[in-house]
């Protein structure tokens, strides 16, 4: 009796938790949105499982229909529970960041709340390259280069900055870069000052 009911929370898992895991992990590639603990992200993971059915149970029905052999079936199955959610995922988080969506009700002249829900997440997870100055809550200043090795936390109760190079700013000249970068913590910022970086075309 035991082996039975292991054997059916593995078969639960797999088919109605695991896609859902999925497309939740896919998207949090691209973007953070709000975060669930417990029977609220169970819910989730059900919900989006539900989603993944809906739109490649398709496929499985087709197998039946079909009477295709048992490698046809697996690979179905394969597709269903990993290669749909992915995708799914995929899509769903560069739709949100680009926020097609958002586009959409705009049309209609809606304006929805947004699905990232601090200004901190929105302006570092689009952010490319810039120049960074940021004041400390006791009067230090750090500025700095962003681009692609610098990082800043998305979890509410870290919001540190990791710059990954500084420069030296006198009173009356031009920043200096030097070969250090800088991990500052979090609760020690008073404001971040961002300066697009000019490039030189031709």
């Amino acid at each position: 009796m035991g082996n039975f009911l292991s054997l059916d929370a593995i078969y639960v898992a797999l088919v109605f938790v695991m896609p859902g895991y999925i497309i939740a992990s896919f998207r949090a590639h691209f973007i953070t949105g709000n975060r669930l603990d417990g029977p609220d992200y169970f819910v989730r993971l059900l919900t989006l499982s539900a989603l993944n059915f809906t739109l490649s149970g398709w496929a499985i029905y087709l197998a039946i229909a079909w009477d295709v052999g048992v490698e046809m079936r697996l690979a179905v199955w394969l597709f269903v529970l990993l290669v749909s959610p992915a995708v799914i995922g995929f899509i769903s988080g560069i739709g949100s960041k680009a926020e097609w969506l958002r586009s959409i009700y705009g049309w209609f002249r809606l304006s929805p709340l947004h699905i990232i829900p601090t200004s901190w997440e929105y302006q570092f997870s689009t952010l490319r390259e810039t120049w960074v100055y940021v004041v400390l809550k006791d009067g230090t200043t750090f500025a700095g280069y962003w681009g692609s090795r610098s990082f800043a936390s998305s979890r509410p109760e870290e919001r540190d900055l990791l710059i990954e190079q500084v420069f030296e700013v006198p009173d009356d000249g031009p920043w200096t870069p030097t070969n250090k970068s800088v991990l500052i913590a979090s609760g020690e910022i008073r404001t971040v000052e961002f300066t697009p970086i000019e490039r030189n075309k031709g």
